[in-house]
């Protein structure tokens, strides 16, 4: 871990009020190990929060975190541009969250570090300033850590964190990664003071998993083939869905069937090239893949459930496709008959 800036400003706000004042500080912390550990500690836990992943919006060249982050990401890396990037952002949350009766204030720390060769811009909210252990240094006008006692990341309200590498390289990648409390709407501001798009839809989201399913292997000592294993995912992801509002939770799924609760998401960024979000909305007919094939040519469209060449009812063999099934025979041959 490198820590190369951090800086932290207080917004205060109360819910169901629409006053909000900005308490900065005047300059950056000076960089520590405990600092720096802190940080490590954050990205860590991060990690394990994340919620969904996203790209910048189009049309935001006017919003201060998207304009300073890009300057300072495509070469402007000095101590002012990282304090604009920092200061103008919350002068802009500032008159935005006025609007926002419930929302509330807290502490808003921006850092800026390297980890095992990638580079991240960073904003993590945390609502209590015991949590981190914030103090303010009246003489040196500026918010200061602490770093030598137990910070509390549980207390991360939500979060932002801009994987650089990826901004500057992959367009196809979702470079941003959020934490963002589901069903809170007024954490709607905060999503747009970070410019983030939409992100990915249920649909991809469920082709991204059901591709990671079949390539990330059986767990261990699992007893089966692949085609068992589909189905215990499809089961469980048709029974989690159902009761919890259209979404499933990737982390649990992967604790249940890996004993990993980050095994199915970081396969997914390291082996497979794609971030996929922690929870997302189920795409029911996409999720059908897990059970189904399809093939089709010209004049014939063939969709199987793995459940049928489990049984033997469908049988691949000799280059040929061989269906065990009186019904779809009568049906065949009745209107073959009919036809003649």
């Amino acid at each position: 871990m490198k820590l190369n800036r951090i800086i932290i400003h207080e917004l205060i706000k109360d819910a169901g009020k629409i006053e909000a004042s900005f308490k900065p500080s005047t300059s950056l912390l000076t960089v520590n190990d405990g600092l720096a550990s802190m940080i490590q500690e954050v990205h860590d836990s991060f990690e394990k929060l994340i919620n969904s992943y996203h790209k910048f919006k189009p049309h935001s060249e006017r919003k201060a975190v998207f304009i300073n982050a890009h300057k300072y990401s495509n070469g402007d890396e000095t101590d002012n541009r990282f304090y604009n990037w920092s200061k103008t952002s919350m002068r802009e949350l500032e008159g935005e969250i006025k609007s926002v009766p419930f929302a509330t204030g807290g502490y808003y720390v921006f850092s800026d570090y390297e980890l095992n060769g990638l580079r991240f811009l960073s904003i993590v909210i945390v609502r209590n300033k015991e949590a981190f252990n914030i103090k303010w240094d009246p003489a040196a006008e500026m918010y200061n850590v602490d770093s030598t006692e137990n910070i509390n990341i549980d207390q991360m309200a939500m979060g932002f964190r801009l994987n650089v590498n990826l901004y500057k390289g992959a367009a196809s990648r979702n470079y941003i990664a959020l934490i963002n409390k589901k069903g809170d709407g007024a954490s709607q501001y905060f999503k747009d003071w970070v410019c983030v798009d939409e992100g990915t839809g249920p649909k991809q989201n469920t082709n991204n998993f059901i591709d990671i399913i079949k390539k990330i292997g059986l767990p261990e000592n699992f007893e089966g083939d692949d085609d068992v294993f589909f189905k215990h995912v499809y089961d469980t992801i048709d029974a989690e869905y159902k009761g919890n509002n259209g979404f499933v939770n990737v982390d649990r799924i992967s604790e249940l069937f890996y004993r990993d609760r980050a095994r199915i998401r970081k396969y997914a960024e390291e082996e497979y090239g794609q971030e996929l979000d922690s929870e997302f909305k189920v795409h029911t007919d996409s999720l059908k893949k897990l059970i189904r094939f399809k093939a089709a040519v010209k004049g014939l469209t063939i969709s199987l459930d793995i459940g049928l060449f489990q049984n033997d009812t469908v049988v691949l063999k000799d280059n040929s496709v061989i269906i065990r099934n009186q019904s779809i025979y009568d049906q065949l041959l009745k209107q073959r008959n009919e036809g003649n």
